[in-house]
Order: structure tokens, then C-alpha cells, then sequence
């Protein structure tokens, strides 16, 4: 069996992938907790070497299954119109709600200034700025027990990347290039090699803008996501190759070629296990992983502000948890939901110009 039968066989909608994003969504949760009583030197950074985190771990998870994911509607109609409204639907009215409610709600009550004070600051009109993915971290007043200013919402940075990918992304299919499996391949080896250099931290990869660098270290995982879409019919559906995969990685990790197996083995195994049935029998009606993720941090600020400084970690975690999960649920079932149901009447008025509801008759 082969990558295309699977995918056919569960109609594109592989049943473990909304639990996939849930658990990395609830790994960066757990990192960002984790952060609050240690530094960033988590397990798994040091079993890497320093490569790698437990929260980067879960966004590079989040880049491959998204490459994976979007690439084939961009593949099936080349119309670019459709796959940038469903993708911004997907993106920005969650992100503005939840950017909205952490400067309305939040910030008042964490704030040390008086509400007037905070409302007029310059701060709080720069933090909108997270809206558009153009990230600012901070609020006016809202600062730690120590007096420094406190990154409201670490998470949000890697929006802007993912925005970014999307657009390389629909540029490959005006190109013609994701038509062109050769073409795409050389664009993804110049990605990888990139990436290598990157890592290995050679002189010209020192001598690129860090914005660059970081959009290439995403972005491959992104890419080879989308490559194993591409090549769906040639890669093998095999739980051995997935568990081999897994094998490879933490073999790799503390021997330093965590750089140069990591693209290709955590999107294959992400892959598969979103296409198994591994999940089938966890419910889960309703996927909450992108109000996790945009919500969590804000959380994590108010309970670390009311909570006794000694509070562990791990308690920490399970109020975040309970309390992220409640507000992402409200939030998939009050802003997401009724936003993606707007793709295909969107869809239409922006490739004819008028509301599918005034179409003539015939």
C-alpha cells in the first residue's frame, strides 16, 4: 500500500490527524509551562545537542502535517483564489479573535497601570500588530514578579512563517512547479541544502538574514511535506518505515545528524500516523488544536500572576490545560467554525464578483 491508496481509502480526511495536532499543540503547551520554572534546556534539547526543543519539536510537526495537508487542493485545481481564502480562514479570524480578547481581557488584568494609562499606551495598538502575524510581544504594564515585561503570547511567531509558507507555496503552483515533480524536487534539495547550511552553522548561512534563516528551517519541513503528498504514489504506507523513522531519529539526535534526518523522518512518521487508525478510537468531535495553541500562553500569564510562586510546573500545566481546552473549544465553535463554513460562498464571490446567492437562475 502506498502512501495515494491510504489517502484514498479515508477520502483525504486521514482519521489521526486532528489528534496529531492536538498533541503537539499540548507539547508546546507543556514547554511553555516547563519554561516557567526551568530554562529552555528541556530533555529533549539536551539529548539533541542543543538541536532541538520540545516546542520546536511540536511546531516542526505542525509544518509537516501542513504541508502534507494543503498541498493537495493546490495539486487537484492549480486555483490558487480557493486555496488562499480557505487558508486565511483558517489563520485569521481565530488570530484576531483570540489577539482582541488578550488585549481587551488580559491585559486589563494584569496590567499596573491605570486603565486609561493602558488603553492610550503605544503599546497596546502594536500589540494588533499579532493580527496581521507581524508579532509584538508585549502589553503595557503587564511585567513579572522580577519587574520585566512579560511575552503575552510566545507562540504567535510562527505564524508569520507559516503564512509565508503558504504563499511559497501557491507561487510553486503559478510557477508550474508543483506540476513538475523533477522541478519540485531540485526546489526542494536547494531547501534542504539551505537548511544544512543552517544548521551546521556554515559562514553563508551566517551571512543570510535571520528572518531567511529561520522561514528556511520551517519551510523544509513544510516542503518535504508537501513532497511526500506529491509523491504519494511512489512512498510506501508501512508502519515498519514509520517505526523505523522514529528509530533513526533518536539515533540520530545524540550523535549531531538530527539536521539531517529530522526533515525527512518526523514528516513521514507524522504522515502515517495521521493516515493510520491508530487514533480511531480516541474521540474527538471537534478539533481544538489551533485555539490551543493561540490560547495557551495568554492562559499561562494569568495563572502564573495569581498562582503562589512556588506552584510546580506540572500543576501548572494541568489548570492550563483545563482552562485552554474550554476557551479553544468556545473558540472552534464560535469563530472557527462559522469562518470555514464561509470558504466555498467566499470562493465564489472572489472568482465571479458577485454572492452565490444572486447567481441568475437559469
Amino acid at each position: 500500500m502506498t502512501l495515494e491508496d491510504r489517502f484514498v481509502a479515508v477520502s483525504g480526511k486521514g482519521p489521526g490527524f486532528d489528534h496529531v495536532r492536538l498533541a503537539a499543540a499540548s507539547v508546546v503547551l507543556l514547554h511553555h509551562c516547563w519554561l516557567t520554572e526551568h530554562d529552555i534546556r528541556d530533555p529533549l534539547f539536551l539529548y539533541s545537542g542543543g538541536f532541538v526543543h520540545f516546542g520546536l519539536f511540536a511546531v516542526l510537526i505542525f509544518f509537516s502535517l501542513s504541508g502534507f495537508l494543503v498541498a493537495p487542493g493546490l495539486v487537484r485545481t492549480g486555483n490558487v483564489v480557493p486555496y488562499a481564502i480557505n487558508r486565511a480562514l483558517r489563520i485569521f479570524p481565530a488570530l484576531a479573535a483570540v489577539v482582541i480578547a488578550t488585549m481587551l481581557l488580559v491585559g486589563p488584568a494584569l496590567t499596573s497601570l491605570s486603565w486609561h494609562d493602558y488603553f492610550t499606551d503605544r503599546e497596546f495598538w502594536l500589540y494588533a500588530k499579532n493580527i496581521l502575524t507581524s508579532t509584538y510581544d508585549y502589553l503595557p504594564g503587564v511585567t513579572a514578579r522580577s519587574g520585566r515585561p512579560v511575552v503575552v503570547n510566545g507562540a504567535l511567531w510562527t505564524l508569520h512563517f507559516e503564512v509565508l509558507a503558504y504563499a511559497a507555496l501557491a507561487l510553486m503552483s503559478v510557477a508550474g512547479v508543483l506540476g513538475r515533480r523533477a522541478v519540485f524536487l531540485a526546489v526542494l534539495a536547494l531547501c534542504y541544502a539551505l537548511y544544512l547550511l543552517i544548521g551546521f552553522g556554515h559562514p553563508i548561512a551566517q551571512a543570510l538574514p535571520g528572518r531567511f534563516t529561520t522561514f528556511i528551517n520551517l519551510f523544509t519541513y513544510f516542503a518535504v511535506g508537501s513532497g511526500f503528498f506529491l509523491l504519494r504514489d511512489r512512498v510506501p504506507f508501512s508502519g515498519v518505515l514509520a517505526g523505523a523513522s522514529v528509530a533513526v531519529m533518536l539515533a540520530a539526535f545524540p550523535l549531531g545528524l538530527g539536521p539531517v534526518l529530522l526533515p525527512v523522518c518526523l514528516p513521514y512518521t507524522v504522515i502515517f500516523v495521521g493516515l493510520s487508525s491508530l487514533a480511531e478510537g480516541l474521540p474527538l468531535r471537534r478539533d481544538i488544536s489551533y485555539g490551543v495553541y493561540l490560547i495557551h500562553a495568554p492562559v499561562i500569564a494569568v495563572l502564573v500572576a495569581v498562582l503562589p510562586q512556588s506552584t510546580r510546573w506540572w500543576l501548572l500545566a494541568l489548570l492550563a490545560a483545563a482552562a485552554t481546552a474550554a476557551s479553544a473549544y468556545c473558540c472552534r465553535l464560535l469563530v472557527e467554525e462559522p469562518a470555514l463554513r464561509r470558504k466555498k460562498s467566499l470562493s465564489y464571490w472572489a472568482q465571479t464578483g458577485s454572492a452565490p446567492w444572486r447567481q441568475a437562475r437559469p
